[in-house]
């Protein structure tokens, strides 16, 4: 064995590690659901008569960006740097969420939006200025974690948690104040499920 450069360690989940390490993989697995399951599709007739369908389609643009920091950057780094191995795993399951979540406002997109519609979306925020600079403010603090350093690892986790709270409530208000309205609400079904 002298010839390896390193010894790598299993995950042992006989053994708790970590106090809520078992508690969040637990809760997560039980939230599972796929945006397929929703009947998106129902909301079309309300769609084609909608006034404001650009301020809805930037809206899930800009969450879409988020949660595509959040699967590929955030808890990605997150888990590389935590020293845990059973909370490594839960940043991974967060990870497989997030995607989730990315995956179902293009559900949304596909559902209710041309194909045109949804590359003009996406081109739309790489050149919006203040969701570039919400998504490179928010990487930056993930990508300056440094090994051994506790302190940026933490600072990493309150930027995500600042994240998915103040950033995603407000781009969540919208479809959840149609929704509420008895208006799209198959789409605002999606941010209900993202939310429990």
């Amino acid at each position: 064995m002298s010839n390896l450069i390193h010894e790598y360690e299993a995950v042992n989940w006989n053994k708790p590690t970590s106090e809520l390490a078992q508690v969040f993989w637990d809760q997560q697995w039980k939230q599972i659901w796929f945006p397929e399951e929703i009947a998106v599709s129902k909301d079309v007739k309300q769609w084609q008569g909608f006034e404001h369908q650009d301020t809805y389609k930037k809206v899930f643009a800009g969450l879409t960006l988020l949660d595509t920091i959040q699967t590929n950057i955030g808890m990605n780094q997150i888990a590389a740097y935590a020293t845990d191995l059973q909370e490594k795993a839960v940043f991974t399951v967060f990870a497989a969420f997030e995607a989730i979540h990315a995956k179902s406002y293009s559900y949304i997109f596909t559902t209710l939006c041309t194909n045109t519609e949804i590359d003009e979306l996406f081109e739309w925020v790489k050149k919006n200025e203040y969701l570039q600079y919400k998504a490179n403010k928010i990487s930056d603090m993930y990508n300056k974690i440094e090994e051994g350093n506790a302190e940026s690892l933490w600072k990493a986790m309150f930027s995500s948690v600042l994240l998915e709270s103040f950033l995603f409530y407000s781009g969540f208000f919208y479809p959840l104040y149609l929704g509420g309205q008895g208006f799209l609400r198959n789409s605002a079904e999606v941010i209900s499920l993202i939310l429990r």
